[in-house]
């Protein structure tokens, strides 16, 4: 399988008034599209297949990019 680099971000949320760190995790690509704020510290490698979702480019909510520190994310 291919592989990806996914990074959390943060986006303006109008009812807050501040920008929230997303609880998904997405490509650069994705990221601009919606013109979010990348936190590049985060850059991870992901299989390619964890970003086809719903949102082209993003992951499932709640993802978990690193499976063997944290729940289990399929079975």
């Amino acid at each position: 399988m291919s592989k990806v680099t996914v990074y959390r971000f943060k986006l303006y949320n109008i009812t807050t008034d501040e920008n929230l760190q997303s609880r998904r995790w997405a490509t650069l690509e994705a990221i601009e599209r919606i013109h979010g704020e990348v936190l590049k510290d985060t850059a991870t490698e992901v299989d390619a297949s964890a970003v086809a979702t719903d949102h082209a480019g993003m992951t499932v909510v709640g993802f978990n990019p690193h499976p063997r520190t944290g729940f289990q994310n399929a079975i």
